[in-house]
C-alpha cells in the first residue's frame, strides 16, 4: 500500500481517526511527514511550512548535467533560458533519425530530461515556461533547443535550493507586502496572479499564459499555456488567460470551503477572490456588461468571467507590470526582474 499523509487541527479528532483506521487496516503512522513524493516538507516553530524539491533537483543535474559529457560552462547561469531564445519548430531535427543522433552527440535524452524537469516544476514554477516550451519538441529536438536545455540545467545548478514557503500568518508573507507597496490589501488567503504575452508563438501566432495560485502566501497551483482562440489584441490576450485563472482558482475556491466552511452561511459570507492583472482593458471588460463588434466572440469567456464577477466569486485588480509575477510563465526574463520575483515566490532551502 502507498505512503498516505493526512491533516486536521484538533488533536481529538485525528486519534480518533487514526484509531479507526487501525482497526480496519495494517497501517503504521510515522509521526509528521519529513518527505513525500520526492518532495521535502518543514514545518517550524511558528507553523510555517515549506515545501521543496530541490534533492530531485541536485539529482537531475548530476545525472543529467555533469555526469553525461555536456560541454563544461562553470559561470553562473543567472537566467533560466538564453536572452536570444525564441521557442520555434522552425529549428527542430529534419527528422527523428537525426533528432536521435544529435542527442546522442549531447549524452541527453531530450524526453526523458523534459518529463523530469515536468514534476521538478510542481515546486519550481519559475522553470514551467521553458519546460513547456521544451516539450513541443520532444520527438524531433534541434541544435537551438538542446543549447537552450543545456543552459536551464546549468541555472538549475546555480539555483538549487529553493522552495516554497506557507505562512502561518499570512501578514507575514512578500506577497502582501508586495500587494500593499502598490496600495492593494489581501482579502482572502486565496488569491490569483494572471498574465499573458501576446502573440508570441512564431509557429501558430498564439499566445503565452500563466497564472499562478497564491494561498497563506505560497504558489499551490501554476501553469503556463496558449489558450485558443487565437488573440487578436493584447487584451484579449490577458482575457483568455484570465479566463482560465478564475476556472482554476473557482476549483480551489470550492476545495477551501469543503475544508474550512461546513456551513452554507459561511461560504456566502466570504470575500470574492482577487484575480491580478496587469492589463487595463482585461480588467475592464471583466467589469463591463456592454458588448461591442471586436468583443462578440469571446462571449463565452466573457460569460464566464463577467458571471463571476456579478455573483462576487471573483474580482479583477489591475496591479502593475513590475509586480505582476505571472509574468515568469510567459517570457524569458532578464536578470532583475526574475531575481526580484524568486525573492518574492521561493526561500532559501538547506542542502
Amino acid at each position: 500500500m502507498n505512503d498516505k499523509l493526512f491533516f486536521g487541527n484538533n488533536e481529538t479528532t485525528l486519534q480518533e481517526f487514526k484509531d479507526k483506521l487501525s482497526k480496519r487496516f495494517d497501517v503504521e503512522f510515522l509521526g509528521q511527514a519529513h518527505c513525500y513524493f520526492l518532495a521535502r516538507i518543514h514545518q517550524d516553530a511558528d507553523f510555517n511550512v515549506i515545501l521543496d524539491q530541490a534533492r530531485y533537483c541536485k539529482a537531475i543535474v548530476n545525472r543529467l548535467l555533469e555526469k553525461v559529457g555536456a560541454k563544461k560552462k562553470p559561470r553562473f547561469h543567472s537566467t533560466i533560458l538564453p536572452a536570444d531564445f525564441v521557442p520555434s519548430a522552425e529549428d527542430c531535427s529534419k527528422d527523428e533519425e537525426s533528432a536521435k543522433t544529435l542527442q546522442e552527440e549531447y549524452g541527453i535524452d531530450f524526453a526523458s530530461c523534459v518529463g523530469a524537469l515536468l514534476y521538478l516544476s510542481y515546486t519550481r514554477p519559475d522553470i514551467t515556461y521553458a519546460v513547456v516550451k521544451f516539450a513541443k519538441y520532444t520527438r524531433r529536438p534541434g541544435v537551438v533547443h538542446m543549447e537552450a536545455l543545456l543552459h536551464l540545467l546549468r541555472y538549475l545548478r546555480d539555483n538549487m535550493y529553493l522552495g516554497l514557503k506557507f505562512y502561518s500568518d499570512i501578514t507575514m508573507s512578500p506577497i502582501t507586502r508586495l500587494l500593499s507597496s502598490n496600495g492593494n490589501s489581501l482579502d482572502n488567503p486565496l488569491c490569483t496572479f494572471t498574465d499573458s504575452s501576446w502573440n508570441d508563438d512564431i509557429d501558430t501566432g498564439r499566445s503565452s499564459g500563466c497564472f499562478m495560485i497564491f494561498y497563506m502566501g505560497g504558489v499551490v497551483e501554476h501553469s503556463s499555456n496558449m489558450p485558443d482562440p487565437v488573440a487578436l489584441s493584447s487584451a484579449e490576450a490577458e482575457y483568455n488567460e484570465a479566463c482560465l485563472a478564475c476556472m482554476a482558482t473557482a476549483h480551489l475556491k470550492q476545495f477551501l470551503e469543503d475544508l474550512e466552511s461546513p456551513c452554507a452561511d459561511d461560504k456566502k459570507s466570504k470575500k470574492p477572490i482577487q484575480i491580478f492583472i496587469d492589463n487595463r482593458s482585461a480588467v475592464d471588460m471583466g467589469a463591463s456588461f456592454k458588448d461591442t463588434q471586436r468583443t462578440r466572440h469571446m462571449m463565452r469567456r466573457f460569460h464566464y468571467v463577467r458571471e463571476g464577477v456579478e455573483s462576487n466569486q471573483h474580482v479583477l485588480i489591475w496591479i502593475p507590470t513590475n509586480a505582476q509575477l505571472a509574468d515568469i510563465g510567459t517570457k524569458i526574463l532578464g536578470r532583475a526582474l526574475l531575481d526580484s520575483f524568486k525573492e518574492l515566490i521561493f526561500v532559501k532551502v538547506p542542502e
